[in-house]
C-alpha cells in the first residue's frame, strides 16, 4: 500500500498515512445553505476528528461532491463514520472513532427524577463520564406520564434518545375529560415501591388497590390487564374516607409472580393510562455485623430502613440511615465506628493566629482569634469531621485600623493614631462641658469603632457644699435647667438661696448658701 502525497485528493481508500497526517473533507453547502469540513487526523493508528465550518473558495473539481455521514458502534466505542461520493459513485469512507466526552446533565425538567448507579441525582448541574447511563421516570408514576427515553446513555458528549418529559393527569387538571386517568396506589400488608425505571414493585403477599379517578356521572372506565391469570375484582370504591363519585378501584389480593403485568385504566373518552407491575420478593444483602455497630432492625425486606448507631462511643463513618430500594440494593453503603480525632493545631503558618481547641473528637470545636491589631478573616470556629478533618479551611489574621473618630466639639481625644484592633480611645469634655454618650470606644476586628463620638453639651459644674448643710444632687456636672435645693442641720438655718439653677450660660444662678445657727430670741430672716 503506497502512500499518498501531502495535498493530494483522497480518490480509493488504497494509501497508508504516517501518523500526524491531517485529511480534510470538503462539501458544498447543503439546501440550507450550511458548508461544512470535517478534518481528521492519524494518531496512533486511529483517525481522529471534528467538524468545522467550512470557510474561503473551492476548486470547480470538488464542487459536486456530497459529504454524508452516520453515527454508528463500534466495539462500544462511539464512530462517525464519513462517505465522500461525487453523484451514485463512492469516492470515499473513513470510520472516525469519536473522542471519550463527557455530558453535562441539568436537572430542571419538572416532575423528572433521574438515577445515576441506583442513586437519585439531586444536584441542579452534573458532569457525567462517557458511557454513563441514566435512568429516569417520573416522580409519581400514577399521577404522571412520561414522553421520552427512561434510559439514555452519554455518547460523544451527548445523551442518546430523547429527552424525558413528565405531564400531569386528569387530577392536576381538575379531572378534565381529555386528559388521561390519574391512578392512586393503596397498600396493606407488604409493601410496593415504584422502581427507578417507572414500573410498581409489589412484594408478594400485598393487598394492592389501584383507584383510577374519573368522575362517576360522566360514566364508568374499566380495567385492561395484559394477562389472564386470574379476574381481579373492580368497581367504584365504598371503603370509609374515600371518594365513590371519584375513584374506580381494582384490587390485587394476596400478589403473587403471575399477577405481574401491565394494567391500564380506560376511561369512558378513550383516554388510558397503564401502570406495569411486578411482583417479585425484593430482599437486600444481609447487613454484615460490624464491631460497635447498632442496627434498630435486621429486616432487610424492601422498603426497611434501618437506624445505624455507635455503641462504643466511637464515630459513626458513613450513613445514619438506610433504605432497601426496589432494585435490592442498600441506598448507602454500610458504616463503619471508629476512634477519630482531628489533627492538633500547632503547627499555624499565620503567627497572629491564635487557637483554642475544645475538644479534637468528631464533633468537636476549635475557636480562632488573633493577637491584638489583627482581625480574623474566615471563620471563627471550626468543627472536627467525622473524616478526620476539621471543617473549612483556617481562617487568617489580617492587620486592622479605625479611622481617627473625630474629636468632639468642646472637647479633645486621649490618645493617639494610628488606631488598631484592641486599641481604645477615651473623650474628654472642656470646663464647665458635660458629656453626652460614651467616653471610652474601642477598635474592633472589622475596621469599626465600637460607638460614636460623643457630644460635649454646656453644664454647670459642681458647685460646692455648705457646711453643716446637705444638698439635693452630688454631681460632677448638671444640666442647663437643673436645679438642686439645700438644707441644713437641726438647730441651723439657710442664709441665703435655698435652690439653685443652672442656667444657659453654664453658671448657677445663685451662690450657695450657707448653716448658721437659729437666734433663740427672735426668729430667723431668710435672706433673698
Amino acid at each position: 500500500m503506497k502512500e499518498k502525497d501531502e495535498g493530494d485528493k483522497l480518490i480509493t481508500m488504497h494509501y497508508s498515512f504516517p501518523d500526524g497526517t491531517e485529511v480534510t473533507f470538503n462539501c458544498i453547502a447543503s439546501i440550507m445553505g450550511e458548508k461544512t469540513t470535517w478534518r481528521i487526523i492519524c494518531e496512533d493508528g486511529s483517525w481522529v476528528g471534528r467538524s468545522l465550518n467550512c470557510e474561503g473558495y473551492f476548486p470547480n473539481s470538488i464542487n459536486n461532491n456530497k459529504l454524508l455521514g452516520s453515527f454508528e458502534t463500534f466495539e462500544d466505542i462511539p464512530t462517525h463514520r464519513i462517505v465522500c461520493a461525487e453523484g451514485d459513485d463512492l469516492l470515499d469512507s473513513v470510520a472516525v472513532h469519536l473522542r471519550n466526552s463527557t455530558c453535562m446533565f441539568r436537572n430542571t425538567e419538572p416532575n423528572v427524577v433521574s438515577f445515576y448507579n441506583d442513586q437519585q441525582i439531586t444536584e441542579e448541574v452534573v458532569e457525567f463520564p462517557a458511557g454513563s447511563i441514566l435512568v429516569s421516570r417520573c416522580v409519581d408514576i400514577g399521577k404522571y406520564a412520561m414522553i421520552g427515553s427512561s434510559r439514555r446513555r452519554c455518547v460523544g458528549g451527548e445523551w442518546d434518545g430523547q429527552k424525558p418529559v413528565c405531564f400531569g393527569l386528569n387530577q392536576e387538571n381538575d379531572y378534565a375529560m381529555e386528559k388521561p386517568p390519574t391512578i392512586l396506589f393503596r397498600h396493606q400488608l407488604g409493601p410496593i415501591a415504584q422502581s427507578n425505571d417507572g414500573r410498581l414493585i409489589v412484594y408478594p403477599g400485598t393487598i394492592l388497590h389501584m383507584e383510577c379517578l374519573w368522575i362517576r356521572r360522566f360514566g364508568a372506565p374499566k380495567w385492561v390487564i395484559s394477562h389472564n391469570y386470574r379476574k381481579y375484582p373492580e368497581g367504584w370504591t365504598t371503603d370509609p374516607g374515600r371518594d365513590s363519585q371519584l375513584e374506580y378501584r381494582l384490587s390485587i389480593y394476596h400478589a403473587s409472580r403471575d399477577d405481574s403485568g401491565v394494567f391500564t385504566c380506560v376511561t369512558p373518552t378513550r383516554h388510558t393510562h397503564a401502570v406495569e407491575i411486578v411482583v417479585k420478593a425484593v430482599h437486600c444483602p444481609m447487613l454484615p455485623p460490624r464491631r460497635g455497630l447498632n442496627l434498630n432492625t435486621m429486616n432487610t425486606k424492601m422498603n426497611t430502613k434501618v437506624l445505624l448507631s455507635c455503641a462504643n462511643g466511637n464515630s459513626l463513618i458513613g450513613a445514619s440511615e438506610i433504605t432497601c430500594l426496589p432494585s435490592g440494593n442498600w441506598s448507602a453503603p454500610i458504616p463503619i465506628c471508629e476512634s477519630i480525632e482531628c489533627a492538633d493545631l500547632i503547627n499555624l503558618t499565620d503567627a497572629y493566629l491564635r487557637v483554642s481547641i475544645l475538644s479534637r473528637e468528631v464533633g468537636g470545636r476549635s475557636v480562632f482569634s488573633c493577637t491584638q491589631g489583627y482581625g480574623l478573616r474566615g471563620p471563627h470556629e471550626a468543627i472536627c469531621l467525622s473524616s478526620g478533618d476539621w471543617a473549612s479551611p483556617l481562617p487568617t489574621c489580617q492587620e486592622v485600623q479605625c479611622d481617627t473618630p473625630g474629636t468632639p466639639d468642646n472637647g479633645y481625644i486621649q490618645g493617639n493614631g494610628p488606631y488598631k484592633a484592641g486599641d481604645v480611645i477615651q473623650f474628654n469634655c472642656n470646663p464647665e462641658f458635660m458629656m453626652e454618650g460614651q467616653p471610652i470606644i474601642a477598635c474592633q476586628e472589622n475596621g469599626r469603632w465600637s460607638g460614636t463620638v460623643p457630644k460635649c453639651v454646656q453644664a454647670c459644674s459642681y458647685p460646692g457644699t455648705t457646711i453643716s448643710g446637705r444638698m439635693s444632687a452630688v454631681k460632677f456636672y448638671y444640666k442647663i435647667g437643673e436645679t438642686i435645693t439645700f438644707t441644713c442641720d437641726e438647730g441651723l438655718g439657710l442664709k441665703g438661696a435655698p435652690m439653685l439653677r443652672c442656667l444657659r450660660n453654664g453658671k448657677w444662678s445663685n451662690a450657695i448658701p450657707t448653716c448658721v445657727p437659729i437666734p433663740t430670741s427672735s426668729p430667723v430672716i431668710l435672706a433673698r
